[in-house]
């Protein structure tokens, strides 16, 4: 959804994990949808705390890249589980996955997780790099509005909740099917029946506040924006626009030659 002229919530999410000090950044997608986010971020995008250095006597040596990875959703748990905290573990176990067949010292100790359904300041978010980044839980909050109740506010998570948030899912989770009852008792009749409808792959639905339900306020560091618009709805769309909180595309988001960002004139 665009927010001005060639820039969009899928940029400006992408953008604040940059302000943020992310490592990597991991996308969970579709395979339908792939194709256009990946020619829509193309493979990075530049740290811009290392892209601005005026007094750097070597900028073009120090600059940052961060590399964006497009992470597909298993087959077995598309439209099943696919809901945007199960995205979140879905990038996070990627990237693990990636980072464990290097060397087991490469494996991320925290996730930075965000949405592109919310908007505030990105390049607010800079200021509590430190904080995001010294392995602690950290969240952002806006009118009492978390991740804890089901916000899109940016927070982050450790490793070890990855574990917890799949039990979760594995034991609360409907599928298409249910042991029988019956069969349960005697050993007779039909293995498994089916579930209606409506109570077929619940864990789809499931929101932030239940897959990190094992976790508590108390458990996070919290900073407070100073304003903040979600974008749940076509009438929250509007209610931004209309109040003018304008954001220009960052000059970083300017896709260049990777040869041409670290110098080579000859590209």
């Amino acid at each position: 959804m665009p927010i001005n002229h060639d820039f969009t919530l899928l940029d400006l999410a992408v953008y604040e994990c940059a302000c943020a000090g992310v490592k990597s950044i991991w996308i969970s997608v579709n395979d339908d949808w792939a194709p256009v986010v990946k020619k829509r971020l193309y493979d990075y995008v530049m740290d811009p705390v290392w892209q601005k250095r005026t007094m750097d006597p070597m900028p073009y040596q120090n600059k940052k890249l961060i590399p964006i990875f497009l992470v597909p959703c298993k087959a077995r748990y598309y439209n099943t589980r696919d809901s945007e905290g199960w995205g979140y573990i879905n990038a996070a176990v990627y990237a693990t996955m990636s980072a464990r067949k290097i060397s087991n010292f490469l494996i991320p100790d925290v996730f930075y997780a965000t949405s592109p359904f919310v908007v505030y300041e990105p390049s607010y978010i800079s200021k509590f790099r430190r904080d995001i980044q010294n392995k602690k839980r950290f969240m952002f909050e806006s009118n009492g509005k978390n991740f804890l109740n089901d916000s899109h506010h940016a927070f982050t998570f450790l490793k070890e909740d990855i574990k917890i948030v799949r039990k979760y899912i594995n034991d609360n989770a409907t599928m298409k099917y249910v042991e029988s009852e019956q069969y349960k008792e005697t050993g007779e009749g039909k293995m498994l029946v089916a579930l209606p409808k409506e109570e077929r792959y619940s864990g789809k639905h499931f929101g932030l506040n239940d897959l990190f339900s094992h976790l508590d306020k108390k458990d996070y560091h919290t900073e407070q924006l100073n304003w903040s618009y979600e974008m749940n709805s076509w009438q929250d769309y509007r209610e931004y626009m209309r109040d003018g909180k304008e954001f220009k595309k960052p000059s970083l988001l300017e896709r260049k030659s990777i040869y041409k960002i670290f110098g080579d004139i000859d590209d």
